[in-house]
């Protein structure tokens, strides 16, 4: 219960990311009233340019999802429209219905939470919980208290795609670095090793960039450095994004089979070979479909595929064809991004260039994202985790649109679900990597940075070591 014990500018956050997701086109400022401190309730006025657009006063007993509501319901009046995810602004939908579950609520409980409370529409209560209740399965008899996870980042690439913002690197600009990284990175990971102890290791995920752009000593390398500090006979699972099949070769894939990788990405993004030069991602169709069939005679039975929702001069048929195709290889799981032109890619600099205007391939994208789940499910595959496009200077749109993955049963990827709701603590070692640390008894998380930049990360190696001494102190 609140009566004057609000703090300024309270729920700005908020409020700031209704604004944007009904108002994409109209900055949003946040700015205190002045006669806020003497309202008992929650006093608040909006304004479009300098006329009023509507006044509210809540009252003595407000909370965060009141205050939410009321203006949602403004703002769908005036904008004569409602949004799919209701008043839910976070990245991880999941987490609500997630943490009701293990609270011992009902399905239908939590269903009339999210319709009543969140203003969730049906289609998307029937995704999210969906999700949540594939993820309870998933995390139910894990010992999250003392378990962890680890995350290996190695950032190179064969080539930059267009629409990156990562923190990624030209492989063949840094050549004369990477074996000095890696020696960093095996610094630290036999720091952290000691220091997890005896705690039960749950699952191992080495991403990028592209891991598999190291050549091959360098891979044997990176993998006999993880065999040596990590347990990886008793981890759960150990995925590996291969990702570009340009940068994949049969000796590679060997390499990662011998070391106990049980789990690999192959990711197109694209079936369409116009858009992959477009990209300017260096490899064919046909390359894709080589890579594939080398992975299973590899042995890896649990691939993944990634695919792109509104890349550039692609519209729904070229994106149904592209799933066709994949379809066609039969992978174990396949997960759809929805593309968000971010402030550090080459694609917005060009589009800034050409006015910063929508791209006619934003509006297809809900009509996509909805083929791509019908597709998905008809061909057994079932969606078991997610998250949202988080509205955040530098991007060009909102489409209130979601990133999901859809997999085979059985072949879900655990870590996905650890780290996107914030189940257990995961230790992400190299450039880059961003620690959660998940303190149970305390009910919160903190994060623990390294730095971006592989050369400082290779100068200030000991710094990022003695960072993460906080974790289970």
């Amino acid at each position: 219960m609140k009566k004057n014990d609000k703090k300024p500018l309270e729920f700005a956050y908020d409020m700031r990311a209704l604004s944007q997701s009904f108002f994409p086109e109209h900055p949003c400022e946040i700015k205190e009233r002045e006669d806020w401190k003497e309202q008992e309730g929650y006093p608040l006025s909006c304004y479009f340019g300098d006329e009023l657009f509507f006044h509210l006063d809540l009252p003595v007993g407000y909370d965060k999802n009141s205050v939410k509501a009321a203006v949602y319901r403004q703002f769908s009046e005036k904008a004569n429209k409602t949004l799919p995810w209701g008043i839910l602004t976070g990245i991880r939908p999941a987490k609500i219905p997630l943490r009701m579950l293990f609270e011992g609520k009902t399905k239908e409980e939590v269903r009339e939470c999210l319709k009543e409370e969140y203003l969730v529409s049906k289609a998307k209560i029937s995704l999210v919980m969906d999700v949540a209740e594939k993820e309870y399965e998933m995390v139910k008899d894990l010992d999250e208290k003392n378990g962890y996870s680890v995350y290996i980042g190695i950032p190179f690439c064969p080539s930059i795609c267009q629409y990156c913002s990562f923190s990624s690197y030209d492989y063949k600009s840094y050549a004369t670095k990477v074996d000095a990284y890696l020696e960093a990175l095996e610094k630290e990971m036999a720091a952290f090793s000691l220091q997890a102890g005896e705690r039960p290791l749950h699952t191992i995920y080495v991403g990028g960039g592209t891991p598999t752009s190291l050549n091959e000593q360098q891979l044997q390398k990176l993998m006999d450095m993880i065999q040596k500090h990590l347990d990886v006979k008793k981890a759960l699972e150990f995925t590996v994004e291969a990702g570009r099949p340009d940068s994949i070769t049969m000796e590679k894939l060997e390499i990662l089979k011998r070391a106990g990788v049980t789990r690999i990405s192959i990711n197109p993004q694209t079936m369409k070979q116009h858009t992959l030069e477009l990209l300017g991602r260096n490899h064919t169709v046909e390359r894709v479909n080589e890579t594939f069939w080398m992975a299973r005679k590899a042995g890896f039975d649990n691939i993944n595929m990634d695919v792109i929702v509104g890349l550039p001069e692609e519209d729904e048929v070229d994106f149904c064809n592209t799933m066709y195709k994949i379809h066609e290889l039969d992978p174990d799981s396949v997960t759809v991004h929805t593309l968000v032109i971010k402030r550090a890619s080459r694609m917005r600099r060009e589009q800034m260039e050409r006015g910063g205007e929508i791209r006619p391939e934003d509006t297809l994208i809900p009509i996509i994202q909805k083929a791509s789940e019908d597709i998905l499910r008809d061909y057994g595959y079932l969606p078991y985790y997610m998250y949202r496009q988080k509205n955040k200077a530098g991007t060009t749109r909102n489409t209130n649109q979601e990133n999901v993955a859809y997999a085979k049963p059985g072949k879900e990827c655990l870590y996905n679900t650890l780290i996107m709701e914030e189940w257990e603590t995961i230790a992400a070692l190299g450039s880059g990597g961003s620690t959660k640390y998940v303190i149970h008894e305390e009910n919160r998380m903190e994060r623990i940075e390294n730095v971006k930049s592989v050369d400082d990360y290779i100068l200030r190696i000991d710094e990022m070591i003695e960072r993460k001494k906080k974790l289970w102190h």
